[in-house]
């Protein structure tokens, strides 16, 4: 029961610690009463027992957990007001109450600066270990992860999802005669096109060098090779009009039932985006001139 409730109490502290892991209306809420009860105990105290340094412990947390700067204003002038109408209630003089006010504005702003310093060196964090560097896209563990997702809420839920891999034709031919800056240039094209013609609940993700995968949630065979013939269309008329005169393949599979692992559904996906690239090569070579 001991190490149960130890777990629990690492877990939760380890939650509380973790930027963004708690939703900012929660936090919001949260830190409003806490600061309204810090005011509460700080009123019914004797004036020479001073409570307003734990109101940095709630401004911690919305600095923590709260993206939007108005919600730090907020947090901040709350607790400067709540202070100042202590030392009205409890009669304290105007030199004091100068000074006791700029403390703790200077201890906000300070609890301001390191929590915001805390978060931002997390979240960049986390960006580069689950994006690729050069598209800004998922990388392939980050994929993994939501693609595992997606086939637990299919086994539970049931529904459909697709999974379209894709690569570009004649990439290494490109570096090789132009350099790898140019197909470094071709990939992020290709990773700004994706993005622009996908909705925002697919993923998308680099796996590897010119490997890139879409995770569509909710949509069936039928949608898929619609919208995955007409993203092949723009690869080849955006990369043609940039010079770089390669398109891509695309094969998909569309699930109705979950796969047995993430890494059965991306072999699958990528067995039919070679078979599209075969067919491509045969069609290109069926409409050679004979010699």
């Amino acid at each position: 029961m001991t190490s149960t409730s130890q777990f629990a109490s690492h877990r939760f502290v380890r939650h509380l610690l973790t930027p963004g892991s708690i939703p900012s209306r929660v936090v919001l809420i949260t830190s409003t009463l806490q600061m309204f009860v810090v005011f509460a105990l700080d009123i019914l105290t004797p004036p020479d027992i001073r409570l307003h340094v734990i109101y940095i412990f709630p401004m911690a947390a919305i600095t923590l957990h709260c993206e939007q700067p108005m919600a730090i204003v907020y947090g901040f002038a709350l607790s400067i007001l709540l202070q100042l109408t202590t030392f009205v209630v409890q009669g304290i003089s105007m030199g004091p109450m100068v000074t006791d006010t700029l403390v703790a504005a200077a201890a906000s702003a300070l609890t301001i600066f390191l929590a915001r310093g805390v978060r931002e060196n997390y979240l960049e964090t986390v960006d580069l270990a689950t994006h690729d560097h050069l598209t800004s896209l998922h990388n392939r563990r980050s994929f993994e992860a939501i693609l595992s997702s997606e086939v637990a809420r299919l086994d539970r839920y049931g529904g459909v999802f697709t999974l379209a891999m894709l690569d570009l034709d004649n990439f290494k031919a490109l570096n090789d005669a132009r350099g790898h800056h140019v197909g470094d240039q071709a990939l992020q094209l290709l990773a700004d096109v994706l993005g622009d013609h996908s909705r925002q609940t697919d993923s998308i993700a680099r796996l590897g060098g010119d490997e890139f995968a879409i995770l569509m949630p909710n949509t069936g065979e039928e949608d898929s090779r619609l919208r995955c013939r007409q993203l092949g269309a723009t690869i080849a008329e955006k990369m043609t009009e940039a010079g770089y005169g390669i398109t891509a393949s695309l094969g998909h599979v569309s699930f109705m039932t979950a796969p047995e692992s993430t890494a059965h559904a991306i072999r699958q996906a990528d067995d039919a985006m070679y078979a599209t690239k075969r067919q491509q090569m045969k069609g290109t070579a069926d409409r050679l001139p004979l010699p």
